[in-house]
């Protein structure tokens, strides 16, 4: 192939003739010649193409990265992504040898992939969506087959299926319970179902927290007070919160930050429905239910004469232990979609997930539980910059445990020390590689010079 090839008249016909772009440089990087289509997508005539080197034409924006220039670098076959003009093209670039005359050239051949990106980026939004109404419909056919059980209830492991089993059977009798479990599990969710489903259902629900009130008022609250019981008491007096859950349940949720002073009280309340309210002389009886919540190791707790060992063997009837969500990690997904479509609602969105979240988040350990991902889920629905929600809109901290647990896996038999070399020493190399002086590869790393050098010298670079 001779120069003057470019300039023939047959030769231009043929290649004007093709959809795709070419794009012939000589090998130093001058562009010799390019097709009609070549101009289109470059957004320029040939007059500002051809005789220019493509660094030049980099630099002014007309292709973003050269192909020709990593060819030149590389001297084997390459395929890349450009952009240019707001479009984006497939451009694929080839080192033609011409054995005559040992003359070199590169060839690149590019197609407009712009609508086969916006195309795939619908079917991606598609497939979501396929994803969360599959998921939605298996928890459709999972929640009709419990038929005594509520929808809040969510999830297909069989943890959670044990739960929602002992639940039913708990309702339907009116012994006293005592749920356990992490911080956000849903201890509080579990005692409104067992109420739901009892013989209760039709009276009051009473909760209160017992680590949210001053122990000075909890007396009060709970057992309520006769008129003149102390100073600043309303004049008339106050019916207690044990006294408005007759006839229905009271759940004493958070039970282990009870006050020992409180506690022989409870203790008569629970043994035999009976109470006297703050500042009364007059025993009241009540018919109710009770239910008691904690986060604590209340066995430990009665060791440490923390907690009645009576009061607690008296709440302790019914135990029931609610798993933590790391437990049941097949349940995320369920409630990840649940609450997806909460918040959705609530904020008019219409949000799905990209197909690399879910396993970010069943991977992640829950130390809050179902309310952290509650939580999580809707942060994400008001934050997350599209529609779609992606990896990279996640928290840093989801980002970093898996991070770490990836990074973990790849110690294998190495010692930290061994690894976290690997990994300095690459780094390190990078940096040389990248930059010209040892005081900018320094920099980059957010080291000294000196400390640059000692680590070049250590590791033989």
């Amino acid at each position: 192939m001779k120069n003057h090839f470019f300039n023939d008249r047959h030769f231009h016909q043929v290649f004007n003739h093709l959809k795709d772009g070419i794009f012939i440089a000589d090998k130093n990087g001058i562009a010799l010649w390019c097709n009609d289509t070549s101009t289109k997508q470059i957004g320029a005539p040939r007059s500002k193409i051809i005789g220019r080197h493509v660094n030049d034409l980099e630099n002014n924006g007309f292709f973003t990265p050269s192909v020709t220039k990593i060819v030149l670098e590389n001297r084997e076959v390459v395929t890349k992504v450009q952009t240019s003009k707001d479009r984006q093209f497939l451009a694929t670039g080839y080192l033609v040898k011409i054995d005559d005359d040992d003359s070199e050239y590169i060839l690149v051949q590019v197609k407009d992939i712009t609508e086969t990106v916006k195309n795939s980026f619908k079917l991606e939004k598609a497939e979501a969506l396929m994803r969360q109404y599959w998921q939605e419909l298996q928890e459709m056919k999972k929640q009709q087959q419990r038929e005594n059980t509520s929808q809040l209830i969510i999830g297909n492991s069989k943890s959670n299926e044990e739960l929602l089993d002992l639940v039913n059977r708990v309702s339907a009798v009116d012994a006293t319970i005592l749920l356990t479990g992490e911080s956000g599990v849903g201890k509080s969710l579990i005692a409104g179902e067992i109420h739901k489903h009892s013989s209760r259902r039709d009276k009051n629900f009473i909760q209160i927290n017992c680590g949210a009130i001053p122990e000075n008022l909890l007396e009060s609250e709970l057992f309520g007070y006769k008129k003149g019981a102390f100073t600043g008491a309303n004049i008339s007096g106050k019916k207690g919160l044990v006294e408005k859950a007759d006839g229905g349940t009271l759940f004493l949720d958070e039970i282990a930050e009870l006050p020992l002073s409180l506690q022989p009280k409870l203790l008569q309340l629970v043994q035999d429905k009976s109470f006297i309210p703050v500042g009364g002389t007059e025993l009241k009886k009540v018919d109710i239910r009770i239910i008691a919540a904690t986060n604590q190791d209340l066995p430990k707790m009665v060791k440490e004469k923390r907690f009645r060992e009576d009061l607690y063997y008296r709440l302790n009837v019914v135990s029931i232990q609610i798993p933590a969500l790391r437990e049941r990690n097949e349940d995320i997904p369920p409630l990840v979609y649940h609450y997806l479509n909460l918040f959705n609602d609530k904020y008019m969105k219409k949000s799905t997930l990209d197909g690399g979240v879910l396993e970010y988040l069943q991977n992640y350990s829950w130390p809050g539980n179902i309310r952290e991902l509650e939580n999580m889920i809707e942060r994400l629905i008001v934050t997350a910059k599209s529609d779609i929600i992606t990896v990279s809109d996640l928290p840093d901290k989801i980002l970093y445990e898996e991070f770490m647990d990836h990074s973990v896996r790849k110690l294998n038999n190495q010692s930290l020390t061994d690894y976290l070399e690997k990994i300095e020493r690459r780094l390190i190399e990078e940096a040389k590689t990248k930059y010209p002086s040892t005081r900018k590869a320094a920099q980059s790393l957010g080291l000294t010079q000196s400390s640059y050098l000692r680590r070049l010298k250590k590791y033989g670079l």
